[in-house]
């Protein structure tokens, strides 16, 4: 019997060849997409992996006063996970002006979020943005416009409802500082698709009248993949006269 090398050579390296296919494709698809959207002020309470690249994007239409404020087309948010527990995010919006027919790019946000606690049944996360928006060089305030932090959390009630809440605070340069935070349930109604709703406000508290904001929103998600998603939600103000819907895609990308 006359043994082919070749023919066991070329074997071997076709079979070499689809175990690294195959350890590639369980390594990008064994994650799923987890993002901060849909809801308006909620973040996920988890931080991306390592090396996990995640593209979310959405049109907003906000109204006061049965009036079209400046339309973001679209708002944008790239994170990135650097370490296994710490991301980098950017964020902007490309806004256009309904009343004075203008597009134009929002001021630049860029920070982190950081994983303190995760869990099956509880995550904790801390989340800081730094927005840049340079009016002059005379003064190192003229370069940012306001600075937030907030702490994240999610806990799971049942293996459907899931609870999401978020405490804030803004540092805004020349104006109002402010707390913010919301509230969140969770309906993971199927595999594909879940909804939610939310209340959140914030409270300027140092103004004299104390000025309060408290708003409500509702919507959902649906996974067109482990990788991608699309999603829409709607809102209102309680105490205000403003409201707004929102659709959005996102997708992940992994090493």
């Amino acid at each position: 019997m006359v043994i082919d090398f070749k023919i066991i050579l070329d074997f071997k390296l076709k079979a070499s060849l689809l175990f690294i296919l195959i350890l590639y494709f369980s390594n990008s698809f064994s994650q799923s997409i987890s993002t901060d959207r849909p809801s308006a002020q909620t973040d996920n309470s988890t931080t991306l992996h390592y090396k996990a690249f995640q593209i979310e994007s959405g049109v907003m239409l906000p109204f006061t006063e049965n009036e079209l404020n400046s339309i973001s087309v679209p708002n944008l948010l790239l994170r990135y996970g650097i370490l296994e527990k710490i991301e980098v995010r950017f964020s902007t919006d490309l806004m256009f002006s309904s009343k004075n027919k203008e597009t134009f790019i929002s001021p630049i946000q860029f920070g982190s979020k950081i994983q303190i606690i995760k869990n099956e049944e509880f995550q904790l996360a801390f989340v800081s943005m730094l927005t840049i928006q340079s009016k002059n060089s005379d003064s190192l305030k003229s370069f940012y416009e306001n600075i937030v932090t907030k702490i994240v959390g999610g806990n799971k009630i049942s293996d459907k409802i899931s609870l999401g809440y978020t405490f804030g605070h803004d540092i805004i340069y020349n104006a109002e500082n402010e707390f913010n935070y919301s509230i969140l349930i969770g309906n993971s109604i199927s595999e594909k698709f879940s909804g939610f709703i939310e209340f959140y406000g914030n409270w300027q508290y140092m103004l004299d009248d104390k000025d309060k904001a408290i708003n409500f929103d509702f919507g959902g998600s649906y996974l067109l993949n482990k990788k991608m998603q699309v999603d829409a939600y709607f809102g209102r103000g309680l105490n205000n006269n403003s409201y707004f819907a929102s659709i959005g895609f996102s997708y992940l990308f992994m090493r």
